[in-house]
């Protein structure tokens, strides 16, 4: 039963497309607010934390599209943690992402594919470009098949005082 479960988190978001839906969005706003604090354009500039909360099933989305899913069950209280950090010697921005993944156990650095452990903060952009959104949800979930036709509408949406 687990190996079905495990199945589900990875199709939910198997392909570019998918990740893009699911996890881009959060991406992309998590990616701009990164790049305010390095340009010094974050209000209030002295801003050291944003903090979200998500489904078990959003976390997962979130690491299929940076590539940093390997399948696993994601656990209750699965915690994904980013951290900014600028090197001081170079003043390069580089990121280092922590998955919590049980109930009593620690957060475990992550490696990003192609990037590593503390990756820079462009190039995790960079690498990431083709699941951020640039269209608007209307654009990216219409039906890419020429054949596709629509389902009927459901009796609650064809008259919205049915019983049904």
């Amino acid at each position: 039963m687990q190996f079905l479960a495990e199945q589900s988190f990875i199709y939910n978001a198997y392909t570019k497309e998918m990740q893009k839906i699911k996890g881009g969005p959060f991406l992309k706003k998590m990616f701009a607010e990164m790049l305010e604090k390095r340009n010094g354009k974050l209000s209030p500039g002295n801003r050291k934390l944003f903090v979200y909360a998500a489904h078990d099933w959003t976390v997962g989305n979130i690491m299929a599209s940076l590539n940093l899913w390997e399948g696993q069950m994601l656990r209750f209280a699965v915690t994904l943690i980013f951290e900014l950090h600028q090197n001081q010697q170079t003043g390069e921005y580089y990121i280092e992402i922590y998955l919590r993944n049980s109930e009593d156990g620690c957060a475990e650095l992550l490696s990003v594919p192609n990037c590593g452990a503390q990756c820079p903060l462009d190039r995790l952009i960079d690498l990431n470009a083709d699941v951020i959104p640039n269209e608007t949800y209307e654009e990216r979930c219409k039906a890419k098949n020429s054949n596709f036709v629509e389902p009927p509408k459901r009796a609650v949406e064809r008259d919205p005082n049915s019983k049904l």
